[in-house]
């Protein structure tokens, strides 16, 4: 069986040069001596075996990611943007995809107790479901590390704070700009807005409106499942009740907002002309779609290389103060939201 002696005497490199190149760690090492090191030990047919090194060091050199779904495809371009993020530093992701469900959230959770990663970054927070694996996490001073639009985290784990929710006022304010007065939220607040109950993003919502003169009540809302069918249901059942429901909409996700899209045509009406689209994050799809979508978009290259950035400084110093990076995200005004004056003036 070849060993690491052996490649490193074919190359003129000391072992643990070899080691670090190829157990994914080629920190401080050429480029040129990475390619020999690889080409030799695929010449002489070396494997590393990384369980018993993972055994022996107690070191996975794998990070996870605790995430909601990859429908939505900004979830999606986090996924690739850690990927290459935690690569060049050394590290393997894996994603624990959990589907909202809690048996999968425990699972992922699991996964960082039983130190079967060494760190885990977690898209969102929990506190209803997982608060238990939260504090013995915590109590273990494991590397947890929050992507979040709650307070709750900020302090207690490391984290990047978003202001996802504060969107719900941006866009309502920018529709109510753009001449809107019946505007409805799909998805997201919907809920806490159709039971009349406080949240972050409904409360936002609803301080947008009364500043504005209007109501904000149940008849704003159209709670939905998280998907472009059950958004396009949703949608399209209220506006065959009621034509005239709405004149703007906020789409809580890029996951729902081309199902409303499409319910917003099939009902007969245009867009932007009749009803006014906007969305919370941004995507390709959303800048190329045949009505350009407004979109509050959120910072993401810049976001992962703080989550990355924290999760390494985490590794480096476990005992170090809990940090927070807060992001501001931004609104793009595109065409699904602009006035009639805009479009006669393109």
């Amino acid at each position: 069986m070849t060993t690491l002696k052996d490649v490193a005497k074919a190359v003129g490199c000391d072992v643990s040069t070899v080691s670090r190149v190829l157990n994914g760690r080629p920190n401080r090492v050429s480029g040129e001596n990475r390619s020999r090191i690889r080409e030799a030990a695929l010449r002489l047919g070396y494997v590393a075996n990384r369980t018993a090194s993972s055994l022996a060091s107690g070191v996975t050199r794998t990070v996870g990611l605790l995430i909601p779904n990859v429908f939505d495809g900004v979830y999606a371009e986090y996924i690739e943007t850690l990927d290459l993020e935690l690569s060049a530093a050394g590290y393997a992701l894996r994603p624990f995809i959990c589907h909202n469900r809690p048996e999968k959230e425990n699972t992922a959770l699991d996964a960082l107790l039983h130190h079967e990663v060494d760190a885990m970054i977690a898209m969102y927070h929990n506190a209803e479901r997982c608060a238990a694996q939260y504090e013995v996490i915590r109590r273990n001073g494991l590397p947890l590390i929050f992507r979040s639009n709650v307070p709750e985290v900020d302090g207690v784990f490391d984290c990047v704070l978003l202001d996802i929710d504060a969107g719900y006022r941006a866009l309502a304010e920018h529709l109510i700009e753009r001449g809107c007065r019946k505007i409805g939220v799909v998805g997201g607040c919907a809920d806490a807005l159709q039971e009349g109950r406080a949240g972050a993003g409904a409360d936002f919502f609803r301080a947008a409106l009364q500043k504005a003169g209007l109501a904000a009540d149940s008849r704003n809302a159209v709670a939905c499942e998280d998907s472009q069918e059950a958004a396009y249901r949703a949608v399209l059942e209220r506006l065959k009740k009621e034509p005239d429901a709405f004149d703007g909409l906020i789409v809580h996700n890029i996951n729902k907002v081309f199902g409303c899209c499409r319910a917003v045509g099939d009902a007969g009406l245009s867009i932007p002309g009749q009803v006014k689209v906007a969305t919370i994050s941004d995507l390709a799809l959303c800048r190329l779609y045949s009505v350009p979508l407004t979109v509050w978009a959120q910072p993401v290259p810049e976001i992962c290389r703080a989550l990355v950035e924290l999760t390494l400084a985490r590794l480096r110093e476990p005992d170090a103060p809990c940090r927070t990076v807060k992001f501001h995200s931004t609104l793009l005004a595109r065409e699904s939201t602009q006035s009639t004056h805009e479009r006669k003036q393109r």
